[in-house]
């Protein structure tokens, strides 16, 4: 099968050599970290525990360990499909090993805090099932399904007050949904996500002072902090990038103004003091353990680094305020989607090392 999320460009750039002036810097870097990557041994566990944890917490250090090697394995899947050579193919052996390895232990459990940082595996699933033998793509397509499938059961439990259907929880549960529908080719759950988008932007996009809506989202008010603000608005642009035809034109508008409502942060004409008045007990709790996130300071706008860096792919109305932070210091996974999903023809957004 072929890839079924929007990849941009990077199509256009299959089968390249280094040497070969149309290969981006940010596709080079790419498989420089597959290149580095193809002894991987990964150590994947049964469950994560992030969610509710404190960092020092025994299931949350393990969490975060396992999930270390995941921009690896995305890499590593990106190469087997773009890269001359042996490279490719030596990265679709490693990629494979560690995705199926992942598949055959780690069960799904809904929870979209945890589950939001294996959206890496799952774009990488995306890139190489196609390339597999039949026995071990269907794993891997079984294996997406449970993503999409866990996340509604554990939506299902949730009364409908609960606040995870109106914060950043739900915004981290949709693109989850989103991308895993797509991937595993459920159309029927595909063709629900732009009610269930829709929705959402409904309920976490919240009037101002004023009674307008202005931009700021649930998540800000409800949290007092403009981290939680940006949360709640990366995966949405995620959305945007690998599945555009998802997002209306209702919701792209409600995102652009929670982008334009971090104008003023950003350019520092304004200033804010984070979790100051958080209704969150488990914010302060995290303040009295350390967590630098969460002390009683302000916002540092460096924090929304990455979400501006992939909304300036779908958001030009936001490149005038926003072209300072087009630099090298990324990741490379947020370098290569920007390049992917920007236009090749502006020389600027392709960055240098």
């Amino acid at each position: 099968m072929s890839p079924r999320l929007n990849w941009g460009y990077l199509s256009e750039w299959r089968n390249r050599s280094h040497g070969d002036a149309s290969v981006p810097t940010d596709l080079g870097r790419i498989w420089q970290v597959a290149a580095e990557s193809l002894d991987l041994v990964v150590e994947p566990i049964e469950r994560f525990e992030l969610a509710g944890t404190l960092n020092g917490h025994p299931g949350h250090v393990r969490s975060d360990e396992a999930k270390l090697p995941f921009p690896k394995i995305f890499a590593l899947a990106v190469a087997s499909c773009t890269a001359a050579e042996p490279l490719a193919s030596n990265s679709l052996a490693t990629a494979a090993s560690a995705l199926l390895a992942w598949a055959r232990v780690y069960t799904a459990t809904g929870n979209p805090i945890d589950e939001w940082f294996f959206l890496p595996l799952l774009d990488a699933i995306d890139l190489v099932a196609g390339s597999l033998q039949p026995d071990d793509e269907a794993l891997l397509m079984r294996w997406v399904a449970t993503f999409l499938i866990s996340g509604d059961r554990f939506y299902s439990r949730l009364a409908s007050q609960n606040t995870a259907r109106t914060n950043n929880w739900m915004a981290r549960r949709l693109v989850i949904r989103a991308i895993a529908a797509t991937v595993s080719g459920d159309g029927d759950a595909r063709a629900s996500t732009p009610a269930l988008l829709r929705e959402f932007v409904d309920r976490n996009f919240v009037p101002g002072p004023d009674g307008v809506r202005d931009g700021r989202t649930f998540d800000f008010v409800q949290r007092d902090a403009l981290e939680y603000h940006v949360t709640a608005l990366h995966p949405l642009i995620e959305i945007t990038l690998f599945g555009p035809d998802l997002v209306d034109e209702g919701v792209r508008s409600a995102l652009l103004g929670g982008l334009n409502f971090l104008m003023p942060y950003v350019r520092g004409d304004r200033q804010h003091i984070e979790f100051a008045h958080t209704t969150i007990a488990f914010d302060r709790e995290r303040r009295d353990d350390g967590n630098p996130v969460f002390q009683l300071a302000p916002w540092d706008p460096r924090r929304a680094r990455v979400l501006l860096r992939l909304a300036r792919a779908t958001f030009p109305q936001i490149w005038s305020w926003t072209d300072d932070l087009v630099d090298a210091a990324y990741d490379p996974r947020t370098k290569l989607l920007a390049a992917i999903f920007g236009e090749p023809l502006r020389k600027r957004e392709w960055t240098t090392e």
